[in-house]
């Protein structure tokens, strides 16, 4: 199990996917430390309008922009663009949508910022890879969940689906009860598939997301040393397995 934290930096406009279909499209990207400031200005100041005209429209019902905080390889992404989709319709039509939505931003700008950011904006996209995911379960400690930070655990399973019905079925109910108690300074936990891209060459076909609201609290995510861990979580182990083996 590989575990990726991330820093939300620009507000979610929803809830984690939890419309209509959870369906979600993650785009990682590798970007320099001397052009991650430029990024992220085109990110606030421009990709996050477009966005929000998209969902003023129902087009996506969730985007945010998703940081790499802690320790990592060379090879692997720091950035993360999650566009929650919402509809089967919407992953359709999200090219066309985000055209027009870029076109409107555009329109509204004064001549000179526009001149700017086209310059900016010719900025490398670092793409590293791209996966449509779907949330198929997603808890919540609070009826109005706040988080800044998440943490990400990739799984290859034999069996995606019979992998998070497992999870679900063992660790859902787990992580309710911590929360109900407050022994757990977890805000969130979800379990996603990933749609596409799929097959043996990749590293992941399924992953759970922990929820915090600061970065010490993923470190140490308890607030008891009375916790009981589920017998049965030796049995998600048996399902993992690595591209070309048993893990």
């Amino acid at each position: 199990m590989k575990k990726l934290l991330v820093l939300i930096t620009i507000g979610l406009l929803a809830n984690f996917g939890i419309a209509q279909d959870r369906l979600a499209l993650n785009s990682f990207r590798k970007v320099p430390a001397d052009e991650l400031k430029t990024f992220m200005q085109n990110e606030a100041f421009y990709w996050s309008k477009v966005a929000a005209i998209l969902k003023e429209k129902g087009q996506i019902n969730a985007w945010a922009i998703q940081v790499r905080n802690g320790g990592m390889l060379a090879n692997e992404p720091n950035v993360n663009t999650r566009i929650g989709i919402g509809s089967w319709e919407n992953y359709e039509n999200l090219g066309k949508n985000y055209a027009a939505a870029q076109a409107e931003v555009k329109s509204q700008m004064d001549p000179e910022k526009l001149a700017l950011l086209e310059e900016s904006l010719k900025q490398d996209k670092f793409e590293f890879a791209t996966t449509l995911t779907q949330t198929d379960e997603l808890i919540w400690s609070d009826k109005q969940p706040s988080f800044n930070y998440v943490v990400m655990n990739f799984s290859k399973a034999n069996d995606a689906a019979q992998y998070i019905a497992e999870e679900s079925r063992i660790m859902k109910p787990f992580f309710q009860k911590l929360m109900k108690q407050g022994k757990t300074k977890m805000k969130g936990w979800a379990t996603a598939s990933v749609l596409s891209p799929v097959g043996y060459d990749y590293a992941y076909n399924a992953f759970t997301v922990d929820f915090y609201d600061n970065i010490s609290d993923a470190f140490a995510p308890f607030n008891s040393d009375d916790i009981t861990w589920p017998e049965e979580m030796a049995s998600l182990g048996e399902l993992k397995l690595l591209a070309f083996g048993k893990e």
